[in-house]
């Protein structure tokens, strides 16, 4: 078998009114998919996390520094290939768009393998599990939410069967250091007590037996951290994810070293082994949160959720794009014996709810049911596809 060509999607769908975490406001939804087509009639399909990177870099970056590498390969070999794409792009690829990219292009290989030997890739991976646990991602910031609208958001979910929970904290706007400053619409802001507020309203929403934790996305310092430990205590919050700018290291060492009773969560934004490893050998992460469609695809990631294993952590892979990462996310939380759950987004996004012609399913108490079909067990539906693409 081989490659004989490699597509790119982009899609995109507005929101009326954004909705916004602790540093940034998001305007709408978008993915970027890759399709690697073979002599044999199979086609992988894979996507790649952006994280507000340019689709159309990240499109000329599949077409001029990674498909070259690939076409006429076997698609099969995946340890191969992935090595291939790093090391004829080591001094630009291994950050940002050109790791991404690659990552994208390593989901659609796998989904190829799986394909081919017609099985789907959590049972090729070794499964562990036919579902996957998972926990409502939300409590956004909004423009006109008030903490009636949070209190039946979270009433909702509870409704369908949730028992963790996540929101976002940290848009406030006594905090000068963060950077909020420097973003679009960063005059949006509420209180440091006022976000606290919405914290004891959620709790007391779920209630004390259900798992709660908080998204700062790098919004607060290590002494913020630090010194609302008694109330974070109090409010039996289960980990902080991203709660201060994951660049600084020894802050997060200290975190978890201090931290008593919550866990220390991240990092989505960074990518490959290396700099995981330098986490956790730092013993700066209680929890990893790569993302696969960053971080190295399934070939990398099997190689950091495996340290992490090593070094007694659990791992969540990062969850918030469309229906093709999702899917993807499920295939390898469901191999893996150190996941306790895996973020299920509730934000409204027809890119990953309307994006496949069998949407993914979940069971009565929002676990995701694993694709049985071969590969990632997915089809697009071509009319949404065509509806979004830009």
């Amino acid at each position: 078998m081989k490659i004989t060509d490699i597509k790119t999607i982009s899609l995109k769908f507005p929101y009326e009114k954004f909705i916004a975490d602790g540093l940034s406001c998001c305007y709408g939804r978008g993915a970027f998919l890759i399709l690697v087509e073979t002599d044999e009639g199979l086609t992988g399909i894979g996507e790649s996390a952006t994280f507000g990177a340019s689709p159309k870099a990240m499109a000329e970056v599949v077409k001029s520094q990674l498909k070259p590498l690939l076409i006429g390969e076997n698609p099969l070999d995946t340890e191969r290939l992935w090595e291939k794409m790093l090391w004829n792009n080591w001094a630009n690829g291994r950050r940002g768009i050109v790791m991404g990219a690659a990552s994208g292009i390593d989901i659609a290989l796998w989904d190829i393998v799986g394909k081919a030997s017609g099985m789907p890739l959590y049972r090729l991976f070794g499964a562990n599990r036919n579902k996957v646990s998972g926990y409502a991602s939300a409590g956004f910031y909004g423009q006109d939410k008030t903490e009636d609208d949070l209190k039946r958001e979270m009433e909702g979910y509870l409704e369908k069967g949730y028992s963790a929970f996540k929101m976002k904290v940290g848009r406030s706007r006594k905090n000068f250091r963060m950077p909020l400053q420097y973003m679009r619409n960063g005059s949006f802001t509420i209180s440091q007590e006022e976000d606290m507020k919405r914290v004891e309203l959620v709790r007391n929403t779920v209630g004390k037996d259900k798992t709660l934790m908080l998204d700062m996305n790098c919004t607060w310092t290590v002494e913020d951290v630090l010194a609302a430990e008694a109330d974070l205590d109090r409010l039996g919050i289960f980990w902080i994810e991203e709660p201060a700018r994951t660049d600084d290291v020894e802050g997060y060492v200290k975190m978890t070293a201090r931290l008593k009773n919550i866990l220390v969560a991240g990092c989505e934004s960074e990518q490959g082994l290396a700099r995981y490893k330098e986490l956790l050998s730092m013993k700066a992460l209680d929890v990893v949160q790569a993302n696969l469609g960053w971080s190295g695809g399934f070939t990398e990631c099997r190689r950091i959720a495996a340290l992490t294993m090593a070094y007694n952590k659990l791992f969540t892979p990062h969850t918030f794009f469309s229906a093709v990462l999702t899917a993807a996310n499920i295939h390898f939380a469901a191999s893996l014996p150190n996941v306790p759950f895996i973020e299920s987004e509730e934000n409204f996004n027809p890119l990953r709810t309307e994006l496949l012609k069998n949407p993914l399913e979940h069971d009565k108490e929002m676990s995701y049911l694993v694709p049985e079909g071969p590969g990632l067990g997915i089809e697009l539906n071509w009319d949404v596809v065509e509806k979004y693409s830009e």
